[in-house]
């Protein structure tokens, strides 16, 4: 059997971490297994939809390594991708027809406030709320005055109360379900036609040869309603996986702050991809955050491992993984990802690589570079010397070596700047650091000094005197 896994996101916002999560999963679950990871668009809440939408997901997906085997934009054996486009080739109308014909589905006029009563008496009775069942067997003619009053039906699928819903799971193990338990039969399509998700995503499953569903915990009841149509469709039920929830880490639901924490925003506020997709593997195991490659993760992913707690997302161990990354990251590594991070400059690449091995270990995010950046190359504002050190910077300038430097040329200096000047420690290396860089912290100076050349060098010395 040839492993076949999907993600199914709808169009309405943008990637977030607990999308890419599951996402994720898939990825390393297919790539483990030597399968096909599929990237379908649920597209059909058209109101909810958001331009362009579609085509950052895409972007996202291909900037954290987890591009699809099969998706709309690269189409594949199992075309289309879209549920729209599936829609309009009739897919889900052949199976609800199908459905129909065999007694498993059917029409249903209960209107939204009629609903909304049913479930209020039912909680009054102190029962869970429910689909009663009410218009399971209507007549002809019961249908035809419904209709003639306005009332437009959605199909409901027709359970088999008397059974259980029993399902694999790789995290929960063997999961079952009293159907008479699930809410009362399930509306499959709205009254304007469109398939629910409820639907389609059994019939793409079958369509597109799924094997492995793997989502989050949150799905579990869906599961157990969608296995009922698998079987009275007669079709072979995946394999499931339901992973923990991903919480906040004060225990709360995460989705109060996804905006701050979509794919856009991490890539914009200096994440790697490695970061990201390393972290968020870890989530649910106990063995730590295992930093490397999609390829390398794949390798050490469990399923069966995984714990059934909910996990919780720490921006700070993420930002713990993503400086343990940049701090071993060569400058030609670390390129494709600095755009927008590093000014426009006319420096070398063999400057840049001397610039960003003496900053890396200094930063824990792409957006730190600027600041370093400013501090080597671009307008100093430093800060006014004591009076107590302007003749020891004095000394400074008339002791600056000449080009070319090397690793060693700030050893040399100090040494003999501690024996014209009889400074040592604090004091003789401090005040050149406020002279040099206008800050008090930073990057050892035996690095930047070659990044920034004698002539930056010389010129700020000299303007740190004027002050």
């Amino acid at each position: 059997m040839t492993v076949r896994v999907r993600f199914a996101p709808s169009p309405t916002g943008k990637l977030h971490v607990g999308n890419i999560r599951t996402t994720l999963a898939n990825v390393l679950f297919a790539k483990k297994n030597k399968g096909t990871f599929v990237l379908r668009m649920e597209d059909t809440d058209t109101e909810r939809e958001v331009q362009n939408a579609e085509q950052a997901m895409f972007r996202d997906l291909d900037w954290l390594d987890l591009t699809p085997d099969e998706s709309p934009e690269k189409g594949g054996k199992y075309a289309p991708y879209r549920m729209s486009e599936r829609a309009e080739r009739g897919d889900y109308k052949k199976v609800v027809e199908h459905l129909m014909e065999i007694g498993r589905a059917y029409e249903c006029f209960v209107t939204k406030d009629e609903l909304a009563l049913m479930r209020k008496i039912q909680r009054a009775a102190g029962k869970p709320p429910a689909y009663d069942g009410r218009h399971r067997n209507l007549t002809e003619e019961q249908k035809q005055k419904f209709m003639a009053e306005g009332k437009k039906p959605v199909i409901r699928f027709k359970f088999n109360d008397d059974e259980q819903a029993n399902f694999k799971d790789l995290v929960r193990g063997d999961v079952s379900f009293e159907v008479k338990n699930l809410g009362g039969d399930p509306v499959i399509v709205r009254d304007n036609g469109v398939p629910l998700f409820t639907l389609a995503g059994v019939v793409d499953d079958i369509n597109q040869k799924i094997t492995h569903a793997i989502r989050g915990e949150d799905h579990v009841t869906n599961t157990a309603v969608q296995v009922q149509i698998f079987e009275a469709l007669k079709a072979e039920v995946p394999t499931f996986a339901h992973m923990p929830m991903l919480t906040d880490i004060d225990g709360t639901k995460l989705s109060k702050r996804l905006d701050g924490l979509s794919i856009k925003e991490l890539r914009e506020g200096g994440y790697l991809p490695k970061a990201i997709n390393s972290y968020l593997a870890s989530l649910g195991f106990s063995t730590g955050v295992h930093i490397g490659s999609v390829e390398e993760i794949a390798q050490q992913f469990e399923l069966d491992k995984m714990g059934r707690a909910p996990v919780r997302f720490d921006i700070e161990q993420l930002k713990r993984a993503n400086a343990i990354i940049l701090h071993d990251m060569e400058y030609k590594d670390v390129k494709p990802f600095i755009d927008g991070f590093i000014p426009e400059n006319n420096l070398s690449t063999e400057k840049l690589e001397i610039f960003w091995k003496s900053i890396r270990e200094n930063i824990e995010l792409l957006t730190d570079i600027k600041e370093h950046f400013d501090i080597c190359f671009g307008v100093f504002n430093g800060e006014l010397l004591n009076e107590d050190d302007v003749s020891y910077i004095e000394q400074a300038v008339e002791t600056l070596p000449h080009e070319p430097y090397t690793n060693d040329t700030w050893q040399k200096w100090m040494s003999e700047l501690k024996q014209v000047s009889g400074r040592k420690g604090k004091s003789l290396f401090m005040p050149l650091r406020v002279a040099l860089t206008g800050q008090q912290h930073g990057p050892e100076l035996a690095n930047l000094l070659p990044v920034m050349g004698e002539e930056v060098a010389r010129n700020r010395l000299e303007s740190a005197l004027k002050k």
